[in-house]
This record gives structure tokens, C-alpha cells and sequence, in this order.
């Protein structure tokens, strides 16, 4: 069987195997060491390279439009022979012919992405998957922009889960980021680190009798009782609070200091009019 695909469907074809990986490297948005199977957070490595291989095929589909020579270093050479452009020399072309089409700070960002895939295919590989993940998402993110400017339509996915993941990866380029392992709203994180910046103060539980009582730190739960939801987990499953910290109001995984229960389902502990269980700062 013989196949060709020119630019750009060769270009949509790395998005599609870009796709199919990122599906599995994603693991539902979890970055935690202690929860994550490594052989799948590989799989960023190589989502990663497909998308850049995707924007540079469609930056020289976009000269290969204006004029077929120019996807070549010297335009008149015979370009059987000839070697096509770079990805910098395509992002140049590409803004020379369309006034400036991408800004400096995107032709910068284009420019170190393609840095690292060629560290990741001819060097060492040192992957952080939150942070890769949110370069790709831009990284696609200007993909359509720069498909709309210069195929002047949307790109039309034949499979209806890439629809999907194309939703999810710009929905996150826009609002999500990752905090302690975990995928959230940016504006959910900046609620939180203030919730636990306050919470390390709050040190005991008032009981119904009106007396202090020291809450149990996070880590410890094994001094006090066999019910450990977290296990060895260094972060909370529940309230993303780390070892050596309390946990969050209404936490799941909680000890009470008194019966050692689980403390939001217990009868220990006083509650407001609110009914969230009363804490102190000394």
C-alpha cells in the first residue's frame, strides 16, 4: 500500500499521534510522584516532539501557499536537492510575509520549544510533567491560532475524541494550572494557598466542653490509629495538604484528637453556626 500526505495533513497527522499520547501521559491531570505510573508520564516526551513537528510542518505549509520555493533555504536552488527551512528560518519567513504575524514573545516560546525537542531527541531527556504539559498546551494553543491566519478555516477532526482533547488542552491553557500534584483553577490555587497559609496557625480544635486540643498533623496518624486513608502518601488525597502540616477544614482524611476517628464524621469537637468544627490559634 502506498500513501502520500502533504504538509499539512502530515502536519495533522503528529497532532492526531500527539493526541493519542498526551492521552495517555495525562493520567486525568495528576502529577504526583507517588500516584502517577511513570512508563505513561513518558509518554509526554514524545506528545511534546509531535506537537512541535506539527507547528513547524504548518509553518511551511503557510510559505508553501504564498510559493512552493519557499519552504526551501535558497529559493533558487533546485529543490530536489535542496534543504528545507529551519523552524527559525520558517518563523521569520513567516512574519516577513505576514507583517509580523507572530510576536516576539510567541517567536521566542516557539523557538526554545524547539530547543527542547531536539535536546529530547539528540540529547538527555529531564521531563517535568506539569511543566511540560502547560508548554504544550500553549504550545498547541498557538497551533490554532496560527491555523486560522494562515489555512484560514478551523482544523476538522475526523474523530471525535480529538475534538475532546483539543477542548481539554485549551480549556487548561487558559484556566488550569497544577499545585502540589494536583490540576486546578487558577483561581482555586490562590484561594487555597491562602486557606493553608492560614490553616498552619490554627493548631487545636475547641471540644464541646469548651477545652483546647492539640490537632493531629498530617504523617502522624500512625502514632494515634490504624485508619490512614493517605497511607505513605506525602500528599494529601483529600485537601492537598503536605506532611508535617494540618489538614484543611472539612478534610476526609482527618484524625480526631480525641477518638481517633475520622474528625468531620465524629461528635467530638464543637462546630459553629455554620457548622464547621471550631479551631484555635493557641
Amino acid at each position: 500500500m502506498k500513501f502520500e500526505l502533504g504538509l499539512l495533513s502530515n502536519s495533522y497527522d503528529y497532532i492526531y499521534n500527539s493526541f493519542d499520547l498526551y492521552y495517555i501521559a495525562n493520567e486525568h491531570g495528576i502529577h504526583d510522584a507517588q500516584r502517577v505510573d511513570i512508563k505513561n508520564k513518558m509518554k509526554w516526551k514524545l506528545a511534546f516532539v509531535s506537537m512541535v513537528q506539527a507547528v513547524e510542518l504548518l509553518l511551511k505549509e503557510g510559505l508553501y501557499r504564498i510559493h512552493p520555493n519557499l519552504i526551501y533555504e535558497n529559493i533558487d536552488c533546485d529543490n530536489r536537492i535542496e534543504k528545507t527551512v529551519t523552524f527559525q528560518q520558517a518563523i521569520n519567513r513567516i512574519n516577513n510575509l505576514n507583517n509580523n504575524l507572530i510576536d516576539i514573545n510567541r517567536k521566542k516560546f516557539l523557538i526554545n520549544c524547539a530547543k527542547i525537542r531536539n535536546d529530547y531527541i539528540h540529547y538527555k531527556v529531564s521531563v517535568e510533567s506539569e511543566k511540560i504539559k502547560a508548554k504544550y498546551c500553549m504550545l498547541y494553543f498557538i497551533y490554532k491560532e496560527l491555523h486560522s491566519e494562515l489555512i484560514k478555516r478551523e482544523i476538522d477532526f475526523y474523530d471525535k475524541s480529538y475534538k475532546n482533547i483539543d477542548r481539554e488542552i485549551i480549556e487548561y491553557n487558559r484556566n488550569w494550572t497544577v499545585f502540589r500534584g494536583f490540576e486546578f483553577l487558577k483561581t482555586t490555587v490562590e484561594v487555597l494557598k491562602n486557606e493553608i497559609n492560614e490553616n498552619r496557625d490554627l493548631k487545636y480544635y475547641i471540644t464541646k466542653d469548651d477545652k483546647k486540643v492539640e490537632r493531629i498533623i498530617f504523617g502522624t496518624e500512625n502514632e494515634f490509629s490504624n485508619w490512614n486513608p493517605n497511607g505513605d502518601l506525602d500528599i494529601c488525597h483529600d485537601c492537598c495538604a503536605k506532611r508535617g502540616e494540618y489538614h484543611l477544614s472539612g478534610c476526609d482524611s482527618e484524625l480526631c484528637p480525641i477518638c481517633h476517628e475520622q474528625v468531620i464524621s465524629c461528635s467530638c469537637i464543637k462546630v459553629d453556626e455554620d457548622d464547621e468544627l471550631m479551631t484555635s490559634i493557641d
